[in-house]
């Protein structure tokens, strides 16, 4: 990962719009220690193939800051990104008229119910819940942590089903179409198909496509000029989810927790 990619530096005019390297540079530092879960100067200078006097002075400026903190030698991302990301979370209508209909829903299934979000063509966890029966701790973990491809999950194929064609051929052309199991869709063509049926049925499934022995339902959350928003899904191991609770009985309870958040919005509305 170098800092010093066209990408993170200053374009010219006529290439696109300009940057700011420096801002690039640090931005690039604080994923280069996320990614690394914490590391020291040489860790991360070395993953940045830049010089140790250069990473160093992005580091202290990052620790002045309160966005890095430095012990024993090592350098982690502080708390303060806790509550800028529960501020960011807060101000999302989608959160405010979603979270509780999402606990409901994880008390009704047993299981894990998701609130998500969609951002430069990823999805993201806005707020989860988990039901009395929920499993895979660590797999929903790293889902909260980084944003998912949408191609491979239930929610994710939902919101990409409703975006404006537009921008579905967008992201799908950007799409990076990573086989995560055999059932994993890596065609663009038969994605395609996918989402127009998920259109015309209004719910998506993802049956083991992301990690095997799980299965996920997701439908999407229309806002109230009919533009998707998010969705909501609920996951669980195929030995609970399959035949009719698979096909039916949890579409139909994850579709109608999406038509209340929907309804959320729209009072939410007229509220404000």
């Amino acid at each position: 990962m170098t800092a010093g990619s066209p990408r993170n530096g200053t374009e010219n005019e006529r290439d696109g719009p300009r940057r700011i390297k420096s801002v690039c540079t640090a931005a690039t530092v604080i994923d280069v220690i996320k990614q690394q879960q914490g590391g020291s100067l040489t860790d991360i200078s070395q993953e940045l193939e830049l010089t140790k006097g250069t990473v160093h002075t992005y580091l202290q400026t990052l620790v002045d800051c309160g966005f890095v903190t430095r012990e024993n030698g090592e350098y982690r991302l502080s708390f303060q990104f806790i509550a800028l990301g529960e501020h960011v979370r807060n101000e999302t209508d989608l959160y405010m008229a979603g979270h509780s209909e999402v606990d409901a829903l994880a008390e009704r299934t047993g299981e894990y119910a998701h609130l998500i979000g969609e951002e430069r063509g990823r999805e993201t966890v806005l707020y989860e819940s988990r039901g009395e029966f929920a499993v895979a701790m660590d797999y929903h973990l790293r889902m909260r942590e980084t944003p998912q491809h949408l191609h491979d999950t239930a929610a994710g194929k939902a919101i990409l089903a409703h975006v404006p064609t537009d921008r579905r051929d967008e992201i799908i052309a950007n799409q990076e179409f990573e086989r995560q199991t055999a059932n994993t869709i890596t065609d663009a063509a038969e994605l395609r198909e996918t989402l127009a049926d998920i259109r015309e049925r209004g719910y998506a499934v993802n049956d083991e496509e992301e990690i095997r022995g799980m299965r996920a339902v997701g439908a999407p959350v229309l806002g109230p000029d009919e533009t998707v928003v998010g969705a909501v899904s609920v996951t669980a191991p195929t030995s609970r989810l399959k035949d009719e609770r698979f096909r039916t009985e949890m579409p139909e309870q994850v579709m109608e927790t999406a038509n209340l958040i929907e309804v959320n919005l729209e009072t939410a509305r007229f509220d404000s």
